[in-house]
């Protein structure tokens, strides 16, 4: 199979703030850019190879692209509204994705799968290029994605990504109450995670709530203390998950953000 690097994340952003606070943990400002029509912004922090992308409206408008990002914050909430994935030979992976039954969506040139086939997250799927590393106070790890059947939606991850499924049983910081399935996509990676049947947890009360999708972002620091001063100083609200510093999502527009490495299953 053709694996899949995980290269950018973009999220739907409507609070203006959160472009502070994910300078504060990027720790470099970012690159602005501005929809050809006027209506988007985009703001672009380089971590190493990797991008994140805050998608902003601008204006009361509701059309061209910043009515289309109004739109999916309208009706999915601020957050991560889409996951891009590279491949280094684009049309071996395409063939293999529909192959396996994946439906894409191809819409103005690009191609993505579409939400309702990847468990609530939309994926992009491009050519791998190559990018200049750019030093920065974090790295871009990996997503982690709340799904209702592991087995089957590795399955499905295992057919996007072209990555092995690697189950990796009950999550050490869980308490016994989800199970996790990775995908390493080079030095980053998607992690699956449901809760484990008749064990109450807050990801199983998430699920329900809001159903399949994002649960976190992995933006490892490189020096925690100074990113978490940092982060204080832009008023946004951190807190410890044993054994993980966390930004509340409230102020990382509609995002759960961990800033400390991911845990190794035993």
């Amino acid at each position: 199979m053709t694996a899949c690097r995980l290269v950018r994340i973009v999220i739907g952003c409507a609070d203006p703030r959160a472009c502070e606070v994910y300078r504060a943990i990027c720790g470099a400002a970012p690159e602005v850019d501005i929809s050809p029509d006027g209506t988007a912004r985009y703001s672009r922090f380089h971590l190493d190879d990797a991008v994140i992308a805050l998608a902003e409206p601008r204006g009361a408008g509701s059309t061209g692209q910043g009515g289309e990002i109004a739109e999916r914050i309208e009706r999915l909430g601020p957050g991560v509204h889409v996951i891009v994935v590279a491949a280094a030979e684009l049309s071996g992976r395409v063939a293999e994705i529909e192959a396996a039954g994946v439906s894409l969506l191809r819409r103005d040139g690009e191609l993505y799968v579409d939400r309702c086939e990847a468990n609530g997250v939309r994926v992009q799927l491009t050519q791998l290029r190559e990018a200049r590393p750019r030093p920065g106070d974090a790295r871009l790890d990996h997503v982690a994605i709340r799904v209702r059947d592991l087995a089957r939606a590795g399955l499905r991850w295992q057919a996007i990504t072209g990555a092995r499924a690697q189950m990796m049983g009950i999550h050490p910081i869980s308490g016994g109450t989800f199970s996790a399935t990775r995908f390493e996509l080079g030095e980053r990676m998607v992690e699956l995670v449901s809760p484990v049947a008749s064990k109450p947890s807050a990801l199983a009360e998430r699920l329900a709530s809001h159903g399949e999708g994002i649960a976190a972002l992995a933006l490892p620091a490189k020096q925690i203390e100074v990113t978490l001063e940092r982060l204080r100083a832009a008023g946004a609200r951190v807190f410890r998950q044993e054994p993980h510093w966390m930004v509340h999502p409230k102020d990382a527009a509609g995002v759960l953000v961990q800033l400390t490495p991911r845990v190794r299953h035993l």
